[in-house]
């Protein structure tokens, strides 16, 4: 008889079991694979991709509904132990975080090495295309919760006078965005005496309709973060127009909201409204987003 997982696994997790027995169980349930032709489809694909692709053939129910997940991300480790999944780079992000805000605490820790631990994995990421993107999507799935200190920690430690790990975690942002390049990194020098400069060189890459619509929008967040709001009314209904032209109805959508916010926030003259709102709407009729 095959060796398979007990019902246990999911408060035991599957490290204790053996290779053979988690493939006995995807094989059980209607996933025939073995160690060979998982480590080829690994070549293509991401654990939850994996997982996703095996869907329409599983009939595992109850305890083992959720048991693909779980199986490509061990196998994946197991199997395929040089590769970068999704995952483990999560985990040294959120090491990352939990260093970086513990020291602005003033608690005990050691942010460069954790630094250099997850600079090393993102040196092996996939080169920017459709494998970068297919990682990102499973990457932000993990992280996403952490977004928000995430981008705010790199101003943070600027401001506390620790310019050297804020432009460290800034890259490590931009590496793993390539959009945002040199956009975090800004906002730690406009923290640390070049506002002027950075403000500048952000309005230019906001307005240059030679680059990416997703890079242009990343300048122009950064100005609101610096709270450049004349610059960001000037340049946003154009920057959205250009979103639109491009059918990027999703990005569209999240422009339109950052003006409607900042419409709340700081006021504008009823042309103005009306701009943000015609183009609201516009973006909620292409399914670009929520209302």
């Amino acid at each position: 008889m095959t060796d398979r997982v007990d019902k246990q696994w999911k408060d035991k997790g599957l490290a204790g079991y053996s290779t053979e027995a988690i493939l006995g169980t995807l094989g059980h349930y209607g996933v025939a694979l073995d160690e060979a032709g998982f480590r080829t489809a690994a070549q293509s694909r991401f654990p939850m991709e994996l997982a996703l692709s095996w869907k329409a053939k599983w009939k595992g129910t109850g305890q083992f509904a959720a048991f693909p997940f779980a199986a490509a991300s061990e196998l994946y480790g197991r199997l395929v132990p040089d590769a970068v999944p999704p995952a483990k780079v999560a985990t040294k992000l959120l090491e990352v975080i939990a260093t970086g805000l513990g020291s602005l605490a003033g608690k005990p820790s050691d942010l460069p090495a954790a630094l250099t631990g997850l600079e090393e994995l993102l040196s092996k990421l996939p080169a920017r295309g459709e494998r970068r993107d297919s990682f990102l999507s499973e990457f932000v799935g993990y992280v996403q919760a952490w977004a928000k200190p995430f981008n705010e920690l790199p101003s943070q430690l600027a401001a506390a006078g620790r310019k050297d790990e804020a432009l460290r975690v800034a890259k490590v942002n931009e590496g793993l965005f390539p959009d945002r390049e040199g956009c975090v990194t800004a906002l730690v020098r406009a923290a640390t005496g070049e506002r002027d400069a950075v403000v500048a060189d952000l309005k230019a890459r906001v307005g240059d309709p030679a680059k990416d619509v997703f890079a242009r929008y990343a300048a122009l967040d950064a100005l609101f973060t610096l709270e450049e709001h004349d610059a960001v009314k000037q340049q946003g209904l154009h920057l959205f127009d250009a979103a639109a032209a491009a059918q990027k109805w999703g990005l569209a959508d999240t422009v339109a909201h950052l003006l409607g916010h900042l419409v709340q926030e700081v006021g504008a003259d009823g042309a103005y409204v009306r701009e943000v709102q015609s183009r609201l709407e516009l973006a909620h009729h292409h399914g670009g987003g929520h209302h």
